[in-house]
């Protein structure tokens, strides 16, 4: 009698398991978000006012009110499809890279007319061309050495930096003496990060090498040259 109590307590507990652990399973999965529709939300062109194109005028820009709202439900599967392919099987690999090219200003231009845009400012490009002016006047004076107690950088409690030879700033890598430090722009950082944003909004998995390649060359003694080399490789 006594063993056989046991053994319905026993059923009885490994039952009650069962339970909690579907309701755990259950409940772990009703706190999972779900979205079940996309807002999109139309913004009229104008001309901007808030950037400076690297040549010209003519900025692009949209008003700060939306002239329209579109709502899509993501249990449509034509929608679904719009959201997980591209606007075109036929498109190159290479229109990723190509996306956030400058636009000329002539097409700058067309593209305001296109949107309807009567008045254009003509006066934006001067006031453009003086700002791109003011920023190339930056970064210290200092050539090849940095002495703390001169360099402007130092004096106004910035780093040195350094987007290419002797600009904006002329300190080189071990000459540099500004307490608050020195940047220098790589590009192949830059270029990497790049290809892993890409890479990770496709979906796709990526392995990365990277090599210092060494050289050399004989008729100038035994001068050594090293240039870093990044490859990936989609998996």
């Amino acid at each position: 009698m006594l063993k056989r109590k046991i053994e319905d307590d026993s059923q009885s507990v490994e039952s009650n398991d069962s339970v909690d652990s579907n309701d755990s399973t259950s409940s772990k999965g009703a706190k999972r978000v779900r979205f079940d529709q996309r807002v999109v939300f139309h913004f009229p062109r104008t001309q901007g006012s808030s950037c400076v194109p690297s040549n010209g005028g003519y900025t692009l820009g949209m008003k700060r009110q939306h002239a329209f709202v579109e709502h899509f439900k993501f249990n449509d599967q034509d929608d679904l499809d719009f959201c997980y392919s591209s606007d075109s099987d036929d498109e190159d690999e290479d229109d990723d890279t190509n996306m956030f090219m400058p636009i000329p200003q002539k097409t700058r231009k067309a593209i305001l007319k296109d949107a309807g845009v009567k008045k254009i400012d003509k006066q934006e490009a001067l006031e453009c061309m003086q700002i791109r002016f003011s920023r190339q006047i930056c970064g210290c004076d200092c050539k090849d050495y940095c002495d703390p107690k001169s360099c402007s950088c130092s004096l106004n409690g910035i780093n040195c930096q350094v987007d290419r030879d002797n600009f904006p700033c002329g300190c080189v890598r071990n000459e540099c003496h500004n307490p608050n430090g020195r940047h220098e722009y790589d590009p192949i950082s830059v270029r990497r990060h790049f290809i892993e944003t890409i890479l990770k909004v496709r979906g796709q998995k990526y392995i990365w090498d990277q090599k210092v390649l060494q050289n050399t060359s004989s008729s100038a003694g035994d001068t050594t040259a090293s240039k870093n080399v990044i490859s990936f490789a989609v998996v």
